[in-house]
């Protein structure tokens, strides 16, 4: 069975999600990648483009992303956006 981790996304004026995933996918700034449990500690620069999130029971989630930066540590991802224009599910 696959194994979970947090994924907190926060904008100035909001925490926008906030719970357990399976997997992510974030625009980097050098091409987009993917982080699943127990990923190595990451700190990297986000650009324009689409969050795609795999919740536990297998449904993807998508965001628009507006930019930001993202910090992988201890099985949290956490995103520090720019902005999130909407949020689709």
């Amino acid at each position: 069975m696959a194994k979970n981790f947090k994924l907190v996304v926060i904008t100035p004026e909001r925490i926008v999600f906030e719970r357990e995933i399976l997997s992510l996918i974030v625009p980097g700034e050098m091409g987009y990648l993917g982080v699943l449990a127990d990923h190595a500690p990451l700190i990297t620069t986000l650009k324009e483009g689409d969050i795609e999130i795999t919740e536990p029971d297998g449904t993807k989630k998508r965001m628009k992303l507006g930019g930001g930066f993202m910090e992988v540590f201890n099985n949290t991802a956490t995103i520090l956006a720019d902005s999130i224009w909407q949020e689709q599910t």
